[in-house]
């Protein structure tokens, strides 16, 4: 017999019981096996037998000697029983399953239908052998044998795995699993990489279906992997599967400009929300870690500026190139990556001009007051009109006019803005002029704006002092007493300031000083004691200077005449008188005597 179909017969409870001359084969070929047996009383019997499909077959009977046959045909299997000298009827108790029948005449133990060993590996058929007085039951414990009719099935159809990109080498990333309902070696698995990993990135455990990564993995250079994994039992049966390898991206790239500066210019009159420029940033991660967000983060600390998430900077507000020129502005971009992980950030520089708009009309800048000399020569440049524009280029550049009725006074340069005098000043004739000047930009269309000036003409000292009169007359009692007011004179002078300050003195005729005036007010006051007597009348020269750098002067008389007061007694002017007398004489009265007398009054 062969060793695949030998039977195998086992336990102890048989030993001695089985006459060795009765175990014959029947019948051996490559596909069928049939056994014979001869028994006595028995407790027990295994067969095992391998084939396709094989039986383990178990008998027990009491006191019964039979004769067994088992039959193994290509699926199917047959166990007779039978004895020389008794006519005996077989039955299955329990325990076919419908699975198998016996012959009731001759025993033989038929399968039905096809076994399979993965769906039910044992049976336990309870047999009776009944000769019509008497019935003995034998258990038959069938066990069915594995063939590798099993090929491996991969617990999925297709597997999918999600790896980070930043998984270390040598990390354990998946696994996967397949069975084999056949036992033994049949049933033991083996796993491997067919050639679709070429640069062996993933290391797959043959025994347990694991896999490590070998290298370090990165999205932005492959997003996934394709892998097809054979799984083969010991018995040469095999199957595949396709396992894909997601790699989920990290932030592990900072977004970057195109550009590290950019620069633009714009009219300073453009409306808010106006598109100036478009910064443009990319990402080479993926999904949130690749969207993007602009803000502005120096450089506009009046927020005259917005920046939308496209990277389109737009005006927020009016601007005005006059308050700024120029902006120097730091974009930065960050990435949206979840937390817990890091957000990358970029910056980029954005220059932008701000171009002019002719929106400021010219601003003066030089004093509205001016003041000259009315001796100023004619053609002299008397004040210079300043203004400035805020404005650039031509929008900048100033013409100045004069508007006004004195033309015949002043003109001005248009471009440097100079007043000259065209004509003579008098301050007596006119103290000060009122010119309008005027400043034009030759911007499109031209801005203007005016400037009222005050042109004030400073006193020269080219009047002398006048006079009311020239002769003032009056008289005064003798006896007027020290200090008396006696007369006020009065001049003018048409200048001002020092040049028509006016001061009075006595310049002659005050003999040993008997008048004296104040220098102010002009009044001219009794010094000393007056005495008619002694002088009767006084011409005064009084003087009016003013008070110039080189004085001016005019010159009045004042003439004083005294009244008589009866101050003063007659006297004899030869007392005393001496006369010689005749006594004779004849003729009377005669005059014999002169007297006279002096009086100081005058009558």
């Amino acid at each position: 017999m062969c060793s695949v179909c030998e039977p195998q017969v086992s336990g102890d409870p048989l030993a001695g019981f089985i006459e060795e001359p009765y175990i014959r084969a029947l019948q051996r070929d490559a596909c069928c096996l049939s056994l014979s047996l001869s028994l006595f009383p028995i407790l027990s019997l295994s067969l095992s037998l391998s084939r396709p499909v094989c039986l383990s077959v178990s008998v027990s009977v009491c006191r019964v000697r039979c004769c067994m046959r088992v039959f193994v045909c290509s699926g199917a299997a047959v166990l007779y029983l039978g004895g020389a000298n008794a006519l005996v009827t077989y039955a299955i108790i329990s325990g076919a399953d419908d699975s198998f029948r016996i012959d009731p005449e001759s025993g033989e133990l038929t399968a039905t239908r096809r076994l399979d060993r993965e769906r039910r590996s044992k049976y336990s058929l309870l047999v009776r052998a009944d000769d019509g007085q008497q019935s003995s039951d034998v258990r038959v414990n069938i066990t069915v044998s594995d063939v590798n009719d099993h090929a491996p099935q991969f617990s999925r159809t297709v597997y999918s795995f999600d790896i980070p990109e930043d998984t270390s080498p040598g990390s354990i990333v998946a696994a996967i699993l397949a069975s084999d309902s056949d036992s033994g070696s049949n049933g033991e698995i083996t796993y491997s990489i067919e050639e679709d990993d070429e640069d062996a990135t993933f290391l797959l455990n043959p025994v347990t279906g694991v896999f490590n990564v070998t290298r370090l993995l990165d999205y932005e250079s492959q997003q996934y992997f394709i892998l097809t994994v054979q799984a083969r039992d010991g018995g040469g049966l095999s199957s595949s599967v396709r396992v894909y390898f997601n790699l989920l991206d990290v932030n592990d790239n900072p977004p970057r400009f195109n550009s590290s500066v950019y620069s633009s210019s714009v009219l300073e009159n453009v409306s808010p929300g106006t598109a100036v420029l478009s910064v443009s940033a990319t990402d080479t991660d993926d999904g949130p870690n690749a969207e993007l967000h602009y803000t502005i983060a120096s450089g506009d600390p009046q927020s005259q500026f917005a920046i939308t998430n496209a990277g389109v900077l737009q005006t927020r507000k009016a601007l005005d190139r006059e308050t700024q020129s120029f902006y120097n502005l730091v974009i930065t971009v960050n990435d949206l990556a979840p937390p817990p992980m890091t957000r990358f950030t970029s910056t980029a520089q954005v220059s932008i001009i701000l171009l002019d708009v002719n929106d400021c009309p010219p601003t003066f800048t030089s004093q509205t007051t001016a003041y000259i000399q009315e001796n100023t020569p004619v053609d002299t440049l008397v004040f210079t009109a300043q203004a400035s524009d805020a404005d650039s280029g031509p929008n900048s550049y100033v013409e100045y006019s004069l508007k006004g009725p004195f033309g015949n006074k002043f003109s001005i340069g248009n471009i440097d803005g100079g007043v000259i005098l065209v004509g003579e000043l008098d301050r007596e004739e006119m103290a000060n002029y009122s010119l309008t000047i005027v400043a034009t930009d030759k911007g499109e269309p031209p801005l203007s704006s005016s400037m009222e000036v005050t042109m004030i003409v400073l006193d020269v000292n080219d009047n002398t002092p006048s006079f009311s009169q020239n002769i003032y007359d009056i008289e005064i009692e003798e006896n007027t007493l020290t200090g008396t007011d006696v007369l006020q004179v009065f001049a003018s002078d048409a200048d001002e300031g020092t040049n028509g300050q006016i001061r009075f003195s006595i310049a002659g005729g005050n003999v040993n000083s008997d008048f004296r005036i104040d220098s102010v007010t002009g009044v001219i006051s009794v010094a000393k004691l007056l005495d008619r007597e002694t002088r009767s009348a006084y011409s005064l020269l009084v003087q009016a200077a003013d008070r110039g750098s080189s004085p001016r002067v005019d010159r009045a008389t004042v003439n004083i005449v005294l009244l008589d007061v009866n101050d003063c007694a007659p006297v004899f002017e030869l007392s005393p008188y001496s006369v010689s007398v005749q006594e004779n004489l004849g003729n009377l009265p005669k005059n014999i005597l002169q007297a006279s007398t002096r009086h100081l009054h005058r009558y």
